[in-house]
């Protein structure tokens, strides 16, 4: 009986590290957008904090100065926010791509293994056959009287 050997193993090999090289970059993807998505949420917590101070000091008739440099905080945390917004967008545009990376290098490598596969049936039915032929050969010898090869052709 032969061993089985895959004419493509190499490839196999290498398609399924290509899928686990895709999949590590969707997971940086996606932790790169988890940590976009951190930071924007921690820009609109300072806006909204930001706000309540310009309110407090509207309410406590503060010195124009103490407002003015609340609104000035107030633009950087908004230009913040439209980089993070712009950030966000790339972000997820690099997901999706990754993702569509990885799907397709999974397909590929799930492509080897059919063929893996098939070529494994094929091995398995060529084996089958090689078996059922020394079985059939067996089969026909043992047809013969038992004692024929005995020279006086008796049996004891």
């Amino acid at each position: 009986m032969r061993a089985f050997r895959f004419t493509l193993e190499a490839v196999e090999v290498l398609r399924h590290r290509q899928e686990q090289q895709t999949m590590d970059a969707y997971v940086h993807a996606l932790l790169a957008r988890y940590q976009v998505t951190d930071r924007l949420e921690a820009v609109r917590e300072l806006i909204r904090g930001n706000q309540q101070e310009i309110n407090r000091l509207l309410a406590a008739a503060c010195a124009a100065s103490e407002l003015a440099q609340a609104h000035q905080y107030e633009r950087t945390l908004e230009r913040q926010q439209t980089e993070l917004f712009l950030a966000l967008a790339l972000a997820e545009r690099r997901v999706q791509t990754a993702f569509q990376l990885m799907l397709a290098a999974r397909q590929r490598r799930k492509m080897v293994e059919s063929f893996r596969s098939e070529q494994l049936a094929r091995h398995q039915r060529a084996e089958w056959r090689e078996e059922q032929k020394t079985l059939d050969d067996l089969a026909s010898r043992r047809g013969r009287p038992i004692l024929a090869w005995h020279p006086e052709g008796t049996a004891l």
